[in-house]
């Protein structure tokens, strides 16, 4: 698998919010802003109408399980992510921020489905609490495409879909989605699960992704 970009901006923590840029807005992820369900303005992650990875066999990736820590360059403290495995097959991944005001800290839990498609290991992200609250729209049950590696077992790196590469590829027609109207319209994947499946096996749709945080194993 061809490593996927580095974001060359800011790549803040979980939660989307908008910033000018001359004539641009960026989407940027903050862990302030964790009571913020993933979104400030209407900016949201690229998401999926189907879940990752159903036409492929799905067991919990074992090398997950346990607490894993890490932060953005704009993170004054470190948010631990747990991953715990579940009956289902599917793993439970709690994210917690401390970052010492009321403000800043947080928790929220997501329902993971991990697969491999060709050489890409990926996750399906379900958020299902935030706060100990339930999940509001437009977040609520949605798909969050993730493309994950794991180095010597002890560095965890998770990438999300850059929202400009997703929408380029809807665009050119090499994957079908929808794209909201004006400059900043949010972007859906809306191909059926065979069709998803088969493009995120290739090399081309890794590199669809860049970096999210990566994190250090606790031992």
């Amino acid at each position: 698998m061809a490593p996927p970009r580095t974001y060359s901006a800011t790549v803040r923590f979980i939660f989307a919010a908008r910033r000018s840029g001359g004539n641009t807005m960026k989407c940027l992820y903050a862990a302030s802003a964790m009571t913020c369900a993933l979104l400030l303005a209407g900016c949201l992650p690229v998401t999926s109408k189907v879940p990752v990875g159903t036409t492929a066999e799905h067991t919990s990736d074992r090398a997950l399980f346990g607490t894993w820590r890490g932060r953005t360059e704009d993170q004054k403290a470190d948010t631990y992510f747990h991953f715990l495995p579940d009956k289902e097959g599917t793993v439970t991944a709690i994210l917690v921020s401390t970052q010492g005001t009321k403000n800043d800290a947080g928790w929220m839990s997501f329902t993971l489905r991990t697969v491999k498609l060709g050489e890409n290991r990926l996750m399906n992200a379900v958020e299902t609490s935030d706060n100990g609250a339930p999940v509001e729209e437009p977040l609520k049950g949605a798909n969050i495409p993730l493309l994950y590696s794991i180095a010597n077992g002890r560095r965890l790196t998770l990438y999300l879909l850059d929202e400009d590469e997703a929408k380029a590829a809807i665009k050119t027609g090499r994957i079908a989605g929808t794209i909201e109207p004006g400059n900043f319209g949010d972007a859906k994947i809306t191909a059926d699960a065979k069709t998803l499946d088969a493009f995120l096996a290739t090399p081309e749709a890794a590199q669809l992704f860049k970096v999210f945080i990566v994190l250090r194993k606790v031992e």
